[in-house]
């Protein structure tokens, strides 16, 4: 019997021959917390169980409480015909309180600050959930200015490993009360004495909503549940409809088989477990294989193809859990205090960007591409943050399939994406008012993807050109924003999952924002009905005049949220539900830019 996790049998299988020898006779593989294989994670589990089946072709068992598809998703990951699915009962140890709170007249981080504070002073144990490092140290700011971050920390990707083990046991010990995380203590950790979960932010599924109650009450205590609701599409959906919120059923997942980013560390990684042959390839490993030859990182040795030492030096960089595309971030000094993802440390890490880091803040300094480096010192900037201004433009590799959805017309495939940060807004962030828009030199970063371009159907809103070519952009914009939004409550997508650009001739392209895919543009094409159908209820349920937060802002938009119309959005929705009208083009325009 092997007790272990997947980034120990990734090393193993490469650098430990007596592990190799062991995995020969192993009959079963169990798979606890089944869920977490989804988007890119779920993308290196395939090809690490693709590289164990090399040595033993094992019978699998996955448990899970949280998958909506388990018999596709398992056949999937499994890469297996057969699949059978074992429901057992559901329930939990004691008494479980929840409640949807609205604050009216502070921000959900304000409140979720305050709800921390109060579970401080009952002396109660509370973790806060927020679904980016960005709010989880705007909320640990919060409380630091009211007067209570001795008792509290955060917990969270980017942070040194040793410093979030530090958390967990000072949280463990009582010496800390609160702990403000993003998904990082969502699964796998059992404190048994926390009372309380408040949730900064609506997870992005359902799924996830689970696990995070998961963490409450566990030894039979009554424990409480307080989900948040600010002024976001998604909250105003659930403050709309609240029966949906609780009525709910765990979402499907996916993953993106064919990453060649992932793929390609793995192939090398399978020919450091044992030399690999080429007929042990799918076409699309084989083509993965021809560039890993011609770049040198493997070589043919007869039938066999071979691990050079550049190949096992870029096997250095793999990671199951991340990107290798990773900007280290240092201080002037020279220490390193974190990392953070491409693209997204383009947008946090641009200079004169104020960067959150543990409970501090910093102003960006400098951001080198090249050996992916950002430089920044710390700062007093306790009310303020930055958003980024960007350009992007969208370019078809290759179609791997195409149709229509709705009767929309779509083409899905790997695109390629060049984003160019120009500047930035600088913002409070207790009231997220723009205090100005700033220019910098500029910084692209080019990756390759999965995407999908939608052919909208063609809506006049006026006779006048001028006046109709500005409704247009409006509206197709404000439908790119919200079918984004869209797909967390359909799909169960994180807010990061998914990018987008629209164009006034009604052409919408979303895209996986991870390098390589993470497979969430596939099930929202699979699903695109379902998807626009939420979208429209968001733009039809909110009383604002003409496009605010609760309905078509997006916090990530590239233009600091211009040129959006609710009213546009929903005639557009309703167009493509009803199957009316016709696209006016059938390709990506080149002739003018589109609105991020």
């Amino acid at each position: 019997m092997i007790i272990s996790n997947a980034d120990m049998t990734n090393q193993a299988l490469m650098h430990v021959a007596k592990f190799r020898e062991l995995v020969r006779r192993v009959r079963y593989l169990v798979l606890d917390d089944f869920h977490v294989y989804s988007g890119v994670f779920g993308s290196h589990m395939y090809y690490l169980l693709r590289r164990l089946r090399r040595f033993r072709r094992p019978l699998y068992v996955a448990t899970s409480a949280t998958v909506g598809n388990p018999a596709e998703f398992a056949q999937a990951l499994f890469h297996s015909e057969r699949v059978n699915v074992v429901w057992g009962p559901l329930g939990r140890r004691g008494k479980l309180i929840q409640a949807l709170v609205r604050p009216r007249f502070r921000s959900k981080w304000a409140e979720a600050a305050r709800l921390s504070a109060l579970c401080i002073e009952q002396g109660l144990k509370c973790l806060v959930f927020t679904d980016s490092h960005k709010y989880s140290e705007i909320t640990y700011r919060a409380l630091k200015m009211a007067g209570r971050g001795e008792r509290v920390a955060v917990h969270r990707a980017g942070i040194d490993p040793e410093e979030r083990r530090a958390v967990e046991d000072a949280f463990k010990r009582g010496e800390i009360d609160v702990v403000i995380s993003t998904p990082t203590l969502e699964l796998g950790v059992d404190i048994g004495d926390v009372d309380a979960a408040v949730l900064a932010s609506i997870p992005p599924s359902y799924n996830r909503y689970l696990q995070r109650v998961g963490r409450v009450g566990r030894r039979g205590q009554t424990g409480y549940v307080i989900q948040i609701l600010g002024n976001d599409p998604i909250s105003q959906y659930y403050r709309n409809y609240p029966h949906e919120f609780f009525s709910r059923s765990p979402e499907p997942l996916g993953f993106e088989r064919e990453n060649e980013d992932v793929a390609s560390l793995h192939m090398l990684a399978a020919a450091a477990d044992m030399p690999l042959r080429a007929d042990e390839l799918s076409p699309f490993e084989r083509a993965v294989a021809e560039r890993l030859l011609a770049g040198g990182w493997l070589r043919r040795v007869g039938r066999f193809l071979r691990l050079t030492p550049e190949g096992r030096e870029l096997l250095a960089s793999l990671s199951l859990r991340g990107s290798p595309h990773v900007v280290k971030i240092k201080t002037t000094e020279g220490r390193v205090i974190g990392e953070r993802e491409l693209p997204l440390a383009l947008y946090e890490l641009h200079p004169e960007a104020i960067y959150m880091h543990g409970g501090r803040t910093y102003v960006s300094k400098e951001l080198d591409l090249t050996k992916r480096v950002a430089v920044v010192e710390p700062t007093d900037a306790e009310d303020l943050m930055t958003q980024a201004l960007e350009d992007m433009e969208p370019e078809v590799v290759e179609v791997y399939d195409e149709g229509a959805v709705e009767g929309v017309p779509y083409q899905f495939g790997r695109l390629k994406i060049k984003i160019t940060v120009y500047g930035y807004a600088l913002k409070r962030f207790t009231t997220e008012e723009t205090l100005g828009e700033y220019t910098i030199e500029s910084l692209s970063y080019e990756f390759e993807t999965k995407g999908a371009v939608f052919y909208m159907p063609h809506v006049r809103f006026s006779t006048n050109e001028a006046v109709d070519w500005e409704a247009r952009a409006k509206g197709y914009h404000a439908t790119e924003h919200v079918l984004i939004s869209a797909a967390e409550i359909a799909l169960g997508a994180s807010k990061t999952d998914l990018g987008g650009i629209s164009y006034p001739d009604g052409v919408i392209v979303i895209y996986d924002s991870h390098v390589g895919g993470n497979g969430t543009t596939r099930l929202l094409v699979n699903n695109f009905r379902r998807v626009a159908e939420v979208a429209l209820k968001i733009v039809k349920g909110c009383d604002c005049v003409d496009g605010c937060p609760k309905c078509v802002y997006s916090p990530y938009c590239g233009n600091n949220n211009k040129m959006l119309s609710r009213r546009n959005a929903v005639r557009i929705l309703q167009t493509v539900l009803n199957k009316e009208g016709a696209p006016l083009l059938r390709e990506i325009p080149r002739r003018e830019k589109g609105i991020v």
